[in-house]
């Protein structure tokens, strides 16, 4: 199924399934806390768990402020990222219902065949486990947590195969596409950049102080709080462990016990081997093969023995060989005897399921594998870290129970573990220093338990191998910044909304002339601006500004009325812009593999459509009950 599906959803439509369902998959989460969180939604009577939409949200958030150049994001714009997070979360869970419901299963050996398949597992080109088990831990997964995911995963892509196998597109329906979608306009336009104007607008003191004083709410500090916080950190613990030589000596002779291939390396042995089969008369055959061995034992050549009496038609014929044999492709006794044998060694007659052997030792290739001295750095990292994993989680569930039964003071935890206690200033609602900047810290600092009710947080999984528990301490309203502070960018934002406001005169001035039927060059050098004639764009074009595309392609096209004309506005000009002509594309004028694309496009726009009125249906459909202040809080 895997391969099939590999070779049918590939190109234009993987990439549409993605980005429909990848937004999805971008919120799945696994929340690791110790203690119940509240719902942040109910979907047919399932719950959605706050923490990880919580997460969601504040990573969204932070993103958010970045756009903002650092301030508070408006709460518009917060409530509709709280929404959308929520829904999709909804969404997830919907599809996972709907898994469910349809019995839809992956198997091990399927989903075993799926992993494999990743680059970063394989060394060589073949799967290797040390580099599966490197990989995930270097993300934080555990290959238990990483398949289980996988699993979901691809149960859920089974659903959607169902849906993205059956897409198809008409000759009728291409048609319209392409011409649509390779349609030419002939355009020229009129540019108007706003930093032009910045010099000729006046801003006086009043200007300023009024703007100040309509928008105080603009110009505070942000809140902010302190917090203490407890923290567990499993690479620490790691570096207090003491390993005396007995314990490492210990732990290597045991993880060669768990994994000799990892330290002993792989070994493959060239072997021949001559068989009679056991048929009605065991003792006859036993007796046979030991004469066999008794001739060779004399100086008979094994192949030419072989050649003559060996019962196995496969080998027979090549002298007994079996070429190179590696552990696990033979029978166990045939398997135990060979590995027993020293290099040209013979072995005695050995009794299988399949008759009685006789095996000849050819060669032994060794590679790989690693000495006490030569993976001592490696033993010791790793016994390290399993012995302060022991630490770690009880020290983890310690800190839980104690932060729990002390709500007003984590000095009672810190006394009994033996951690510190750390402080951090200036942690707003959008993040802070250190531990501050993991959305998961951020969302429990300014929760109503810890903010509002001063009381310890639950245990914060912040990522593999590191928790902590945090309390509010101090707590900075906002205030509002002294005018002379803020002058300066109150100055700077009048000015260029003046300047704009000019541009945006003189650009509806170009529309009026042009819509007239004027000259470009002459209407761009009598407004002192920018002009670009007879340029013939596509949909999307890069060459071009982005909104002179857009407008080029939002009117009709031209007609016996003549050219079509429009007003844009980009981040930091505006354009009059005016189509001349329109051109349709046609399948005609595209070569074999724009066809193939264009076709492959058009699949994957009918795919990501059926995706997203399957989805939809599933949501009309359902009980759903959000939970907003939840997540508000």
């Amino acid at each position: 199924m895997l391969q099939k599906i590999r070779e049918t959803i590939t190109g234009w439509v993987a990439w549409a399934i993605i980005i429909t369902i990848g937004v999805v998959f971008a919120v799945w989460g696994i929340d690791l806390s110790f203690t119940p969180t509240p719902m942040a939604a109910k979907v047919n009577g399932e719950e959605v768990r706050l923490e990880p939409v919580r997460r969601a949200y504040q990573e969204q958030v932070a993103r958010f402020q970045q756009a903002f150049g650092g301030e508070d994001v408006p709460e518009e714009v917060t409530r509709e990222i709280r929404l959308g997070v929520i829904e999709q979360f909804v969404r997830r869970e919907l599809l996972q219902q709907r898994v469910r419901e349809r019995n839809y299963r992956v198997g091990d050996v399927e989903l075993m065949e799926y992993v494999r398949s990743f680059e970063p597992f394989q060394v060589g080109g073949e799967f290797s486990m040390d580099a599966y088990r490197a990989a995930l831990a270097g993300a934080g997964y555990t290959p238990a947590l990483f398949e289980a995911e996988q699993r979901r995963m691809l149960e859920v892509q089974q659903l959607q195969d169902a849906i993205v196998l059956s897409s198809f597109v008409t000759p009728a329906e291409l048609e319209r596409r392409v011409a649509l979608e390779r349609e030419l306009r002939e355009v020229e336009w009129v540019s108007l950049p706003v930093n032009r104007f910045v010099d000729e607008v006046e801003v006086s003191e009043a200007d300023v102080e009024a703007r100040y004083q309509a928008t105080p709410e603009r110009w505070q500090t942000p809140e902010r709080i302190e917090l203490a916080y407890i923290e567990i950190e499993l690479e620490d613990l790691a570096d207090e462990v003491e390993i005396s030589e007995d314990e490492l000596r210990a732990f290597y002779e045991a993880e060669v016990s768990r994994e000799p291939e990892r330290y002993l390396g792989l070994e493959r042995r060239k072997a021949s081997h001559i068989l009679l089969q056991a048929g009605d008369d065991p003792a006859a055959a036993e007796a046979r093969i030991r004469e066999l061995r008794e001739r060779i034992v004399a100086g008979g050549d094994f192949a030419n023995v072989a050649e003559e009496v060996s019962e196995d038609p496969g080998s027979a014929r090549q002298g007994g060989d079996l070429g190179w044999v590696e552990p696990g492709m033979m029978v166990p006794a045939f398997e135990e005897a060979l590995f027993a044998l020293e290099e040209g060694e013979l072995s005695e007659p050995v009794r299988s399921e399949f008759g009685w052997h006789l095996i000849l030792l050819e060669d032994i290739e060794r590679s790989g594998g690693a000495s006490f001295e030569e993976a001592r750095a490696e033993l010791e990292r790793d016994y390290s870290r399993r012995q302060a994993e022991d630490r770690y989680y009880r020290d983890a569930e310690d800190l839980a129970r104690l932060a729990f039964e002390n709500p007003d003071s984590l000095q009672p935890a810190a006394a009994e573990l033996g951690y510190e206690v750390k402080t951090l200033e200036g942690v707003t609602r959008q993040g802070g220093p250190g531990i501050a900047a993991n959305p998961v810290v951020v969302g429990a600092a300014w929760s109503a338990p810890v903010f509002e009710r001063r009381e310890n947080s639950q245990l914060l999984e912040l990522e593999d191998g590191h928790a902590a528990v945090v309390r509010v301490t101090g707590h900075e309203p906002p205030e509002l910044r002294p005018l002379q502070e803020v002058a300066d960018r109150i100055r700077a934002e009048l000015e260029r909304e003046r300047a704009a406001e000019r541009a945006r005169e003189l650009a509806a001035e170009a529309e009026s002339r042009l819509a007239a039927g004027e000259d470009v060059a002459e209407v761009a050098e009598s407004l002192s601006a920018d002009h670009v004639a007879g340029l013939t764009v596509v949909r999307n074009d890069e060459t071009v500004p982005p909104v002179v595309a857009s407008a080029a392609f939002a009117v009709p096209r031209p007609g016996a009325d003549g050219a079509q004309v429009s007003l844009a506005e980009g981040p930091n000009a505006f354009y009059a812009v005016r189509v001349i002509s329109a051109t349709p594309g046609g399948l005609d004028l595209l070569g074999p593999q724009e066809r193939a694309q264009a076709r492959e496009q058009a699949r994957a726009a009918r795919a990501s459509q059926a995706i997203q009125a399957y989805l939809e249906d599933m949501r009309e459909k359902a009980d759903v009950t959000i939970f907003e202040s939840s997540l508000q809080q």
